[in-house]
């Protein structure tokens, strides 16, 4: 079963995969610091690696079906298909706490980037997103 995570990893390795660094605090600082040229390249990179491998499997409901850039925005947007119906609170605390305590994900955040994620179950739609903001009890 692979993370709920996953799709973000393969943006950030995009991300980092210029400077191929083992450790994922050094990976998050050198996310926090490089600039915004490469970072923003890096995004694009990040969203076409994604789109690539979809549909990705994400655990035993969830299907990642597509991602989005939206630079003006500075949205990252991942649309996923559950296969049952899902509890909307306990889904998105999941999440968050996922995006949250993952070092990379951690220091795109802090970049001032938000992660939007998209579930659709049925005629079902979850719409939330994650910012800095959010992790802020995570500290």
């Amino acid at each position: 079963m692979q993370s709920p995570i996953l799709a973000l990893g393969l943006a950030l390795a995009a991300l980092v995969s210029a400077n191929a660094l083992a450790d994922p605090g050094e990976q998050a600082q050198r996310l926090a610091t490089m600039s915004e040229t490469e970072f923003e390249a890096g995004m694009k990179q990040g969203v076409q690696v994604v789109l690539q491998r979809v549909p990705i499997q994400m655990d035993d409901q969830s299907v990642l079906v597509g991602a989005e850039w939206e630079p003006a925005a500075r949205v990252a947007t991942y649309h996923y298909v559950q296969v049952r119906g899902f509890d909307p609170a306990a889904l998105r605390s999941r999440i968050t706490a996922k995006n949250c305590t993952t070092p990379n994900t951690r220091a795109i955040l802090g970049r001032g980037i938000t992660f939007r994620h998209l579930y659709t179950a049925g005629n079902r739609l979850l719409d939330f997103s994650v910012s800095q903001n959010d992790c802020r009890s995570f500290s």
